[in-house]
């Protein structure tokens, strides 16, 4: 049985373009490649053993990914120079202009750096409500001890990431975060940064996390539209259009949309040169960075094929999206990959939430009923501590039977408070609310076991009498029996946000390459980079994922022009 040895070229033209995910999972760690099992004639290695090393007889399930598919703008081909309209020269250029590129931009501008953001989208991107930060000056008159929170995210990634980034997002979070305030400061609408107020039972792992105040957030902001209030993930699109808008005021900064980047430049083993970027035209040009290129292009979320190669399919097969930019298709892993770039291995984390419906989230009205709801398979049975945080009960629900996809939520009309006549028969007619006068009723009008409903149901009640669920452990103190007479089903299912693994980066945010060293001018932030999350992205610790974005956004741009 001979080795695995697979071209990169051939990686990403299937990973890419065509969709191969063998390739990528040998690729994706950037160093492994199976090893050469000896033939069994020698003696050396019984039958079974060749088995075990035979991926094909690995019992691995497979699931095609129904999300969403972007503009990928990677190109695997090499870029003919004759192909090459122009050439400029910049001090950085940066790829993305989502909440990590604005404020790597606006760093860069800020030193004196001559700078260009380039954008394959419209208008950027940047949907994200609240992000975590430690010690801002906003958070002047709270208690929060740095080394708890180091340990909750070395804990919640099982340490299965390097110790750096996550230190330097714990010691540098807080001063990213007051740059980022003193920009806002300069924008027209008056943006404030201020502490989001958090209930301990919510914000951590109920009864075994203590809670972590770090979430910041934009409530206080007078400007925020009334949309965004209702639906606060878009309050960051405002937050971004603003960043936009204060980088005009740069005559050093140049943001251009509908540009986006298709590949690195890079001679062997030496920096990061340039970038070559497609005009609106369809013309290319080749943007030259003296001091650094920073990624930050978010993840892949909107690229089937990639979630197929790198996540696993429980988190996505019956999912649905929340993704309003859809430009999120890997663009700076495949760039990073494509020049020596190590990543993180594979399977990745998926930011994927409770709460769905068919096409999205389901929306305000269903709030109330849900979180007093108890949550079922197909069977009638529960299978989690619902008021876990929302990955949490995404993920076991993503683990029953074909991936979740018959899942309730259980509940009677004394738990619906804000759902109406109107919004019962606008989810019933969507086919997503059924009703029934008995739990009997109920299962047989939605398709669950009749008899397991109404066991579980019957048992549930039962715990309130000692006030201990003796099956998960569920606070009953925060929520309330069946008593009513109008049993309903909704259907849920998980939904995927984003995707949180990426180039594996430093404490500096250099992307390093397979041998572990960092390659010269080459940064990344935010979901284009790795070495932060493993396995799961964890909820409970408020906002590392934007978080993140800014901070390394700040110390990319700094350490290029400055080394430090």
């Amino acid at each position: 049985m001979e080795g695995t040895n697979v071209s990169r070229r051939d990686f990403l033209r299937g990973a890419g373009i065509a969709g191969a995910a063998a390739g990528a999972l040998a690729l994706a760690g950037g160093a492994h490649v199976p090893v050469a099992v000896a033939d069994e004639a020698e003696g050396a290695v019984p039958a079974i053993a060749k088995l075990a090393n035979e991926t094909a007889w690995i019992p691995v399930q497979k699931a095609a990914c129904p999300g969403p598919r972007g503009p990928i703008a990677f190109e695997a081909e090499a870029i003919p120079a004759d192909k090459i309209s122009a050439t400029e020269d910049h001090d950085i250029v940066v790829v993305g202009a989502g909440i990590g590129g604005l404020t790597a931009s606006l760093k860069a501008a800020e030193e004196g750096a001559d700078v260009v953001c380039i954008e394959k989208m419209t208008r950027g991107r940047g949907c994200f409500e609240c992000f975590g930060a430690v010690n801002a000056a906003c958070q002047k008159d709270l208690d929060i001890k740095p080394q708890l929170l180091l340990d909750e995210i070395y804990r919640s990634a099982y340490w299965r990431t390097r110790p750096e980034p996550a230190r330097t997002y714990v010691r540098r979070s807080g001063e990213a975060t007051d740059f980022w305030q003193a920009m806002l400061d300069k924008g027209p609408n008056g943006f404030l940064i201020t502490p989001v107020p958090e209930v301990p039972s919510t914000c951590g792992m109920p009864c075994l996390t203590d809670l972590i105040p770090t979430e910041l957030g934009f409530y206080d902001s007078p400007c925020l539209p009334p949309d965004a209030g209702v639906r606060s993930g878009y309050s960051g699109m405002y937050v971004c259009l603003e960043m936009q808008e204060v980088a005009q005021g740069y005559d050093n900064l140049d943001i251009r949309f509908e540009t986006p980047g298709v590949q690195l430049v890079r001679e062997g083993d030496g920096p990061v040169t340039a970038v070559i970027a497609k005009n609106p035209d369809g013309t290319y040009v080749q943007l030259n960075a003296s001091k650094g290129v920073i990624l930050a292009t978010g993840g892949y979320d909107a690229n089937p094929e990639l979630m197929q190669a790198w996540t696993r399919p429980e988190d996505y097969a019956s999912s649905s999206w929340w993704n309003p930019g859809w430009g999120t298709t890997g663009d700076g892993h495949l760039m990073g990959i494509q020049i020596g770039a190590q990543m993180d291995p594979c399977p990745q984390p998926v930011m994927n939430f409770r709460w769905g419906n068919p096409d999205s989230f389901y929306d305000a009205r269903t709030w109330n009923a849900i979180y007093f709801a108890i949550l079922v398979n197909g069977d009638g049975h529960r299978f989690v501590r619902e008021d876990l945080p929302f990955q949490s009960v995404s993920n076991a629900q993503n683990a029953q039977p074909d991936y979740g996809t018959n899942c309730w939520e259980i509940f009677d009309e004394n738990m619906m408070e804000g759902m109406d006549d109107a919004a019962i028969e606008e989810f019933k007619g969507k086919g997503w609310l059924f009703e029934g006068a008995t739990p009997e009723e109920l299962a047989e009008a939605c398709g669950v076991d009749p008899q397991g409903l109404a066991d579980a149901i019957a048992r549930y009640n039962g715990f309130f009498a000692a006030g201990v669920d003796e099956d998960f452990d569920r606070d009953l103190s925060t929520t309330m029996p069946f008593t009513g007479k109008r049993y309903f089903a909704l259907t849920t299912n998980s939904c995927v946000l984003a995707t949180v693994g990426g180039l594996t980066i430093d404490e500096n945010a250099q992307v390093l390459d397979v041998n572990n060293k960092p390659i010269g001018n080459l940064y990344a932030t935010g979901n284009a980079s790795g070495n932060f999350f493993a396995g799961n992205y964890p909820r409970h610790i408020p906002g590392t994922s934007i978080g993140r974005a800014v901070t390394f956004g700040f110390v990319a741009a700094e350490h290029a022009l400055k080394g430090e």
